[in-house]
Protein backbone atom coordinates (compact mmCIF):
# COMPACT_ATOMS: atom_id res chain seq x y z
CA UNK A 1 0.00 0.00 0.00
CA UNK A 2 2.78 2.27 0.87
CA UNK A 3 4.21 1.36 -2.47
CA UNK A 4 1.09 2.42 -4.40
CA UNK A 5 0.81 6.22 -2.84
CA UNK A 6 4.50 6.41 -3.40
CA UNK A 7 3.99 5.72 -6.98
CA UNK A 8 0.81 7.37 -7.46
CA UNK A 9 2.69 10.67 -5.73
CA UNK A 10 5.57 10.07 -8.07
CA UNK A 11 2.94 10.11 -11.09
CA UNK A 12 1.26 12.95 -9.72
CA UNK A 13 4.20 15.28 -9.20
CA UNK A 14 5.09 14.54 -12.85
CA UNK A 15 1.99 15.40 -14.04
CA UNK A 16 1.91 18.62 -12.33
CA UNK A 17 5.57 19.33 -13.86
CA UNK A 18 4.06 18.52 -17.43
CA UNK A 19 1.11 20.71 -17.00
CA UNK A 20 3.27 23.65 -15.70
CA UNK A 21 5.30 23.24 -19.01
CA UNK A 22 1.85 22.78 -21.23
CA UNK A 23 1.13 26.03 -19.41
CA UNK A 24 4.14 28.20 -19.86
CA UNK A 25 4.08 26.89 -23.74
CA UNK A 26 0.64 28.27 -24.25
CA UNK A 27 1.32 31.04 -22.77
CA UNK A 28 4.76 32.05 -25.23
CA UNK A 29 2.29 30.80 -28.08
CA UNK A 30 -0.03 33.64 -26.79
CA UNK A 31 2.39 36.41 -26.11
CA UNK A 32 4.18 35.70 -29.73
CA UNK A 33 0.49 35.65 -31.61
CA UNK A 34 -0.51 39.24 -29.75
CA UNK A 35 3.48 40.08 -30.41
CA UNK A 36 2.72 39.04 -33.92
CA UNK A 37 -0.91 40.59 -33.76
CA UNK A 38 0.33 44.16 -32.85
CA UNK A 39 2.89 44.51 -35.23
CA UNK A 40 0.45 43.28 -38.53
CA UNK A 41 -1.83 46.14 -37.04
CA UNK A 42 0.95 48.63 -37.39
CA UNK A 43 1.69 47.19 -41.06
CA UNK A 44 -2.04 47.69 -42.09
CA UNK A 45 -1.73 51.75 -40.75
CA UNK A 46 1.30 52.43 -42.53
CA UNK A 47 0.04 51.05 -45.52
CA UNK A 48 -3.78 52.32 -45.20
CA UNK A 49 -1.59 55.83 -44.91
CA UNK A 50 0.39 55.51 -47.73
CA UNK A 51 -2.42 54.69 -49.69
CA UNK A 52 -4.55 57.68 -48.79
CA UNK A 53 -1.30 59.72 -50.03
CA UNK A 54 -1.05 57.87 -52.89
CA UNK A 55 -5.11 58.41 -53.68
CA UNK A 56 -4.77 62.30 -53.26
CA UNK A 57 -1.63 62.15 -55.29
CA UNK A 58 -4.08 60.57 -58.22
CA UNK A 59 -6.81 63.03 -57.15
CA UNK A 60 -4.27 66.02 -57.95
CA UNK A 61 -3.15 64.63 -60.94
CA UNK A 62 -6.59 63.74 -62.36
CA UNK A 63 -7.06 67.36 -61.63
CA UNK A 64 -4.26 68.71 -63.29
CA UNK A 65 -5.27 66.60 -66.37
CA UNK A 66 -8.97 67.99 -66.58
CA UNK A 67 -7.60 70.90 -66.47
CA UNK A 68 -5.20 70.69 -69.40
CA UNK A 69 -7.81 68.80 -71.09
CA UNK A 70 -10.33 71.97 -70.50
CA UNK A 71 -7.26 74.01 -72.08
CA UNK A 72 -6.62 72.07 -75.16
CA UNK A 73 -10.45 71.65 -75.75
CA UNK A 74 -10.90 75.39 -75.01
CA UNK A 75 -11.03 78.25 -78.14
CA UNK A 76 -8.31 80.05 -76.25
CA UNK A 77 -5.15 78.19 -76.47
CA UNK A 78 -3.19 81.07 -78.13
CA UNK A 79 -4.21 83.75 -75.44
CA UNK A 80 -3.09 80.20 -73.08
CA UNK A 81 0.21 79.41 -74.78
CA UNK A 82 1.03 83.95 -74.71
CA UNK A 83 0.51 84.24 -71.14
CA UNK A 84 2.40 80.92 -70.71
CA UNK A 85 5.08 82.36 -72.64
CA UNK A 86 5.14 85.71 -70.65
CA UNK A 87 4.46 84.47 -67.21
CA UNK A 88 6.57 81.40 -67.27
CA UNK A 89 9.22 81.97 -69.59
CA UNK A 90 9.80 85.14 -69.46
CA UNK A 91 9.30 85.78 -73.65
CA UNK A 92 7.36 89.65 -74.70
CA UNK A 93 6.71 91.53 -77.29
CA UNK A 94 9.11 93.52 -79.64
CA UNK A 95 9.50 96.97 -78.28
CA UNK A 96 8.03 96.06 -75.71
CA UNK A 97 9.70 97.49 -71.96
CA UNK A 98 9.26 95.41 -68.75
CA UNK A 99 10.37 96.81 -65.37
CA UNK A 100 11.29 94.68 -62.55
CA UNK A 101 11.52 95.35 -58.84
CA UNK A 102 14.85 95.00 -57.35
CA UNK A 103 14.48 95.82 -54.03
CA UNK A 104 13.02 93.25 -51.13
CA UNK A 105 10.92 96.01 -49.51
Amino acid sequence: MNSEKEFYGEGTKKRTLVHYIVLVILLLLLVYAVVMWISQRAKVDELAKKNEEIQEQIMLTQQQCDEYNRILNSDDQDAYMERIAIEKYGYGYPGEKRYYFTSKE
